[in-house]
């Protein structure tokens, strides 16, 4: 099981990864607000870039995130919250 109590989001980063939720679990990231927000949530373990890597940038190209475990159990936990 996952522990969620470490993460700490702010209210653009949690909606950000609600709509990778409501995408399927993985979601492209199409401009530069949105890889901020993706890569706060990669920080915090509840999101993780994926795709090939064309040598670009900080994150190697990589311009999809999808869902990790974690972050599952992290939007379950706030679901349940409220």
């Amino acid at each position: 099981m996952y522990s969620t109590l470490d993460v700490r989001l702010s209210g653009a980063e949690r909606a950000f990864l609600r709509a990778v939720r409501h995408a399927g679990g993985s979601l492209h990231v199409a401009d530069d607000r949105d890889r901020a927000l993706a890569k706060a949530c990669a920080t915090a373990g509840v999101l993780a870039f994926i795709g090939g890597s064309n040598g670009l940038g900080v994150l190697g190209g990589r311009s999809s995130v999808s869902l990790t475990g974690k972050g599952h159990a992290y939007l379950d936990r706030l679901a349940r919250a409220h």
